[in-house]
């Protein structure tokens, strides 16, 4: 804030410079001074929720501090060592307290620190057999049965512990710029966060479509990283420079997870792979480093000419050591083929560049030209990889075996030319045209070669002194080079393997990925502002956005098209200084056209991908209505002020699921969701300095989800799940605090 209020300073004292000899040296001072202020208060939250509290750090019930404090030192306009300082205090009784430092001379230099908490939650109650606290190594309980299903475990149950999602944050933060000589700067920033906390994944054990077991396990999460940013400026009226370094640095403290098998051994694993051998890891995010330097600047080539460039070189580079092919030692015995390297010696170089020419070639026409490229050379080596997959099978390293892979390191180019032009035509008419051309480049995907053009108008036009209204369109047509989805799936396979494979593919060859596939947009838009009065102002818009597929092949497997329908109207009421109110609603409607088909695996796999009874469409219908009413009201003066704000919301997402005569299916319930919202504060100012803040705030949300709610545990026979449940809440959040200004 206290930039802001600096900006606000000097903008009154630059415009009252022309009328100086109207303004006393007192005024001008006064104008200069901030008003600091220090808060103290106390509030209560009635309800833990982790949904509620998952920004806001009030996800805990019972009382919480309100502590806050701003001040800032500015010397005189005309003092003879300028010097600042300046301290922020902000949520210090939440868990996302915020503290900064600044201080210095002012135009010549300043020096900063500051310390950051941010605590977010994702979910309560969920629960696991394994114990919570146990950090890496997960054990199963002392007495635990194990079984081929969950139906079957009979200490399921009496073993379960909670656990919850959540994942805290601190950060501190020292930096500072330094101006020497007359245009040059010379700026330095470091940072470092630790982040800890739980979250959740599956482990699982098994080798293939038919006899996978897993488990939800609560996951560690210990990161560290750490950022640098140096840089020098260069500035004169003409020309603006800048050359930098960016450096960021990551580590995980718990790099792996280590968790028992509680399945007995079952039909297509190995001896020695279920209870109470059996073992299972995980890695998790490995060490990584990202190094660059950039330069850019601008350049006013004429008063009408301005040129933008921004040269930005990076490397990334991951050397974590690999884990073991498998950690049961009874699966390691059968290794004929070790691990090709120690670690992945990964690298990828990374270039950005952006260009941009504006310019003013009349008083009615404005123009810009842009270029972007986002470029990622992978240069990590490929190599093959003899695994053993799900920890629950003897390597087999045989010349025709599925189990020789080869990773593959992916390569990403992006490139991006657009120029748009603004015309300011007569009657107050505004004209706005632009023209795209997008091509990006993938290595190892079923598409080699994406190419996007796009088109795009806007007009708007003031009608009148109480009507606005504007029109818009966009059209993008997305092609690019053959398709072929195969592409990963032959390059990360031995040869020899494929070779053996009727068809040769994975995925289905109609399938088309709908960031690759070919696809029409269209995207047509209204809005007007109606001031039917001086105290009254209406606003309304409304979008329609098609997306449609399109394949040269009889049947698409894939997204076939989608919309997006969207209208919204808002009204504000402004009758004097004392009183105003507004108001919005807003209507969506996201739909969604879906095909796939179901296939078997071994001799099936070409004679079901022929069989129009196995194909299955999906219709997804999801309706989301907003609604808000709100005021603000002052007495005595002001100072007694009152607001309100109330919001609601509703959401409704809807699956029509259709079957091919080969298959069966039936009806999925609706997903629901409500969220209601009610924000009241007052405030009171008791003398000049004093002011009382009260506020209430009330939110209420309630959700139905079939694939959460009331879904056990052991609901699944080969998976032990979480029992996490859709939110269900309401929270009642009283405060009150005491501001004063000093």
């Amino acid at each position: 804030m206290w930039v802001f209020r600096s900006m606000v300073a000097i903008a009154l004292l630059g415009s009252l410079t022309i009328s100086h000899a109207a303004v006393t040296e007192g005024q001008l001072q006064k104008l200069a001074t901030p008003e600091n202020h220090v808060e103290i208060g106390l509030g209560h939250v009635s309800e833990a929720s982790a949904r509620f509290g998952r920004y806001n750090a009030l996800y805990d019930d019972g009382f919480f501090a309100i502590l806050g404090l701003s001040y800032l030192y500015r010397p005189r306009f005309d003092a003879e060592y300028p010097a600042f300082f300046d301290i922020s205090i902000a949520d210090a009784g939440l868990g996302n307290r915020r503290l900064d430092l600044r201080g210095g001379r002012q135009g010549d230099y300043f020096v900063r620190a500051g310390y950051r908490e941010r605590s977010a939650r994702w979910g309560d109650g969920l629960q696991t057999i394994f114990n919570p606290q146990a950090g890496s190594n997960l054990q199963l309980p002392a007495d635990w049965v194990s079984a081929q299903t969950t139906a079957d475990m009979t200490a399921l149950l009496p073993s379960l512990h909670e656990f919850n999602l959540r994942q805290d944050r601190r950060q501190a933060s020292v930096g500072g710029r330094k101006h020497f000589a007359e245009r040059w700067s010379v700026s330095a920033d470091f940072r470092q966060e630790d982040r800890d906390g739980q979250r959740t994944m599956a482990g699982m054990f098994g080798n293939t479509g038919g006899n996978p077991r897993a488990a939800f396990l609560p996951v560690p999460i210990d990161y560290r990283t750490r950022q640098i940013d140096v840089g020098v400026n260069y500035a004169d009226r003409d020309r603006q420079l800048r050359l930098g370094y960016h450096g960021s640095l990551f580590s995980n403290n718990e790099p792996s997870l280590t968790f028992a098998n509680p399945y007995s051994t079952i039909t297509g694993w190995a001896a020695g792979s279920g209870f109470p051998q059996g073992i299972g890891q995980l890695a998790l995010p490995p060490d990584n480093q990202f190094h660059q330097i950039s330069a850019g600047g601008g350049w006013n080539f004429s008063p009408s000419v301005r040129g933008l460039a921004e040269l930005a070189v990076g490397r990334m580079t991951q050397n974590e050591d690999y884990l073991p092919l498998t950690t049961n030692p009874i699966l390691a015995e059968s290794i004929v083929q070790a691990l090709p390297a120690n670690s992945l010696d990964g690298r990828i170089d990374t270039t950005a560049l952006n260009l941009r020419l504006t310019g003013r070639a009349s008083r009615t026409f404005q123009w810009n030209a842009s270029y972007r490229l986002d470029d990622r050379d992978n240069r990590t080596p490929s190599r093959q990889f003899v695994y053993i997959g799900g920890d629950s099978q003897l390597q087999d390293a045989g010349e025709t075996s599925s189990r020789r892979r080869y990773n593959l390191p992916y390569d990403y180019r992006n490139q991006r030319l657009r120029l748009d032009g603004t015309w300011r035509l007569p009657d107050r008419t505004r004209l706005t045209a632009a023209i795209q051309r997008q091509r990006v480049n993938r290595s190892f995907t079923a598409r080699a070669r994406t190419d996007e053009n796009l088109a795009e108008l806007r007009l708007s036009r003031v009608v009148n002194e109480w009507l606005q209204a504007g029109l818009s369109g966009q059209w993008a047509d997305r092609t690019g080079s053959t398709y072929d989805g195969a592409t990963g799936f032959l390059a990360s396979h031995d040869p020899a393997f494929t070779d053996t494979l009727a068809g040769q593919w994975a995925n289905l060859p109609a399938l088309r990925q709908f960031h690759l596939a070919d696809r029409r947009r269209h995207r047509l838009g209204v809005n007007a502002v109606v001031t039917p009065h001086e105290h009254w102002s209406i606003g309304l818009e409304a979008a329609d956005v098609q997306d449609k597929y399109r394949t040269d092949l009889d049947t698409l497997i894939g997204l076939a098209e989608s919309s997006i329908r969207t209208w919204s109207a808002n009204i504000s009421w402004n009758p004097n200084r004392n009183w105003s109110a507004h108001g919005f609603y807003t209507w969506e409607r996201l739909t969604g056209d879906q095909a796939g088909l179901s296939f078997r695996g071994g001799p099936n796999r070409l004679v079901d991908i022929a069989d129009p009874e196995r194909i299955w469409t999906v219709g997804h219908r999801d309706r989301v209505d907003t609604a808000g009413l709100g005021f603000q009201r002052r007495w005595l003066d002001g100072r007694l002020t009152l607001d309100t704000d109330l919001v609601y919301a509703r959401a409704r997402a809807r699956l029509n699921v259709a079957t091919g005569p080969a298959l069966t299916s039936a009806p999925l319930p609706d997903i629901n969701s409500r969220l209601r919202s009610l924000m009241l504060r007052g405030s009171y100012r008791i003398n000049e300095p004093l002011t009382l803040h009260l506020r209430y705030w009330n939110e209420r949300f309630n959700s139905n989800d079939w694939a959460l709610d009331d879904v056990a545990v052991d609901q699944l026979a080969n998976v032990i799940l979480p029992g996490q449940a859709s939110p269900d809440y309401s929270v009642h959040v009283i405060s009150a605090a005491i501001n004063y200004r000093f």
